[in-house]
């Protein structure tokens, strides 16, 4: 799965695991080693809904599964509140 992301990444695809579907941003590992993928969520189910244009998220690659590419255009999504803070080493980012 790792290696999944770091190509969609590199190549601006976007990704679906069941009820999410983002465009990758960042990878890396957190403060205690955790792979991290931060990327922009534009579809899909999220507690509290999910705001109109789509919004940043977190994803621990431990709770993702089914990860695959897709054929929807890759956004670049909003500047601000891009939740990057929690990468504590970035391997690669867009």
């Amino acid at each position: 799965m790792y290696q999944i992301i770091l190509e969609a990444i590199r190549d601006r695809a976007c990704l679906s695991a069941p009820v999410r579907y983002f465009s990758p941003h960042a990878l890396g590992k957190d403060s205690r080693g955790a792979p991290v993928v931060v990327g922009y969520r534009y579809a899909g189910g999220r507690r509290g809904g999910l705001s109109a244009g789509g919004d940043w998220a977190a994803f621990y690659l431990a709770r993702l599964s089914n990860v695959e590419r897709t054929s929807d255009k890759w956004l670049a999504g909003r500047l601000t509140h891009k939740p990057i803070d929690v990468l504590k080493h970035i391997d690669i980012a867009a």
